[in-house]
């Protein structure tokens, strides 16, 4: 491993510390963080988010004009899951690809950020260069990123990038997401009886079917986000085969293009719900929203961080990066929503593909490129 770039060792480091979410354990990662940056002598602050959950903010400050960059980078990952043939901990290095949860998404992010803050730290940059390791991103309410708005660590105005898995590709649109947790309420019988109960398995498959088509229906097919998408994430329902249930709980993911914004999905899900209870007589349902309602938003491609990016990717790289939208919902996205940020992207090493998989791994050379082109971007004026 000592043979390698700084920003893979450290990735190698921080994969090697597990932090998964929901558990909500990202403490041993930050104290982490903090040590490697005593070290390096970089100051830094901790914002507490909730008991045992901080906020990391690094910066080295800057001497010019030049608005801030932020980096926002969160260190919390998806649980581990089983079947990997690589050690899940190990940051093993195959073939130019390093192992294991959270290379992708996105601790190779977090290192290349941090160590690009090292290398500019004794040099006059013509505008601060911040480094925000951020918690609970993977979380439905996003606490950490929205921890740093409430306490104005970014505004409206801020450079913001956050080093997601985009295969060094721009990210400038997110598609919204909505998340849904509906109940169907029916009457359980014998199922030799099922005459007098009311199947709440039932209910939910119309309105399952209902929602799909609804989806489905839509016109709307985005440059960068094509098209939205409706996902049944948790089905839950009945206790005995030869019982009608007399209930069923769904959790449903809904991936929104503009022009809706969550009012419109909203008001989608509540219309396709009434319609398809009719189908079931006698069954109720209940509606509840799950988490931040949060919009699609979409970053001009002249925005003056895209265009930084670009000059110093092309500088590094020899030829212009790829602009693009995100399925996913990161940290930027929610900059955007919030504060009506237009200078918010995503811009990291790893593929999305690979966050959350079986087996995930990033590329080694991407996270050296990424550092490079970070260090850059903080000493250009």
């Amino acid at each position: 491993m000592s043979n390698y770039y700084g920003a893979v060792q450290l990735t190698a480091e921080l994969v090697k510390i597990d932090s998964t979410n929901p558990t909500g354990n990202e403490s041993e990662v930050i104290s982490f963080i903090a040590s490697w940056l005593d070290k390096e002598g970089i100051s830094y602050e901790l914002q507490e988010v909730e008991t045992n959950r901080s906020n990391l903010i690094a910066r080295v400050k800057g001497h010019g004009k030049r608005a801030p960059i932020v980096v926002i980078a969160h260190c919390d990952t998806v649980p581990l899951g089983e079947g990997w043939t690589h050690d899940p901990l190990g940051a093993e290095i195959e073939d130019g690809k390093m192992y294991g949860r959270g290379t992708s998404d996105m601790k190779a992010g977090v290192a290349a950020a941090l160590y690009a803050l090292k290398e500019v730290k004794n040099e006059m940059l013509p505008g601060d260069f911040v480094v925000a390791v951020s918690v609970d991103e993977e979380g439905p309410s996003m606490k950490g990123i929205m921890k740093m708005i409430e306490d104005k660590v970014i505004d409206k105005y801020t450079m913001v990038i956050a080093p997601e898995p985009t295969s060094l590709d721009i990210i400038r649109a997110h598609r919204g997401v909505m998340w849904y947790e509906i109940t169907t309420h029916g009457k359980a019988s014998h199922a030799g009886h099922a005459e007098r109960g009311v199947d709440a398995n039932h209910a939910m498959a119309e309105i399952i079917c209902e929602l799909k088509s609804a989806v489905n229906a839509l016109p709307f097919d985005h440059q960068l986000l094509k098209k939205s998408l409706l996902s049944i994430g948790k089905l839950q329902g009945g206790a005995k085969t030869n019982v009608v249930p007399d209930k069923a709980v769904a959790e449903i993911d809904f991936r929104v293009v503009p022009p809706m914004d969550a009012r419109d999905a909203n008001e989608l899900v509540r219309k396709a719900v009434s319609r398809a209870i009719t189908f079931v007589p006698n069954a109720t349902v209940e509606i509840k929203n799950l988490g931040l309602e949060r919009d699609p938003v979409e970053t001009p491609s002249d925005a003056e961080v895209i265009q930084r990016i670009t000059k110093s990717y092309t500088k590094v790289v020899g030829n212009p990066p790829v602009q693009d939208g995100y399925v996913a919902y990161t940290d930027a996205a929610v900059t955007s929503w919030i504060l009506g940020n237009k200078n918010a992207v995503c811009f990291g090493p790893g593929n999305l593909e690979q966050a959350h998989s079986i087996d995930e791994w990033a590329s080694v050379k991407e996270i050296e490129l990424c550092s490079e082109i970070f260090i850059d971007m903080a000493l250009t004026e």
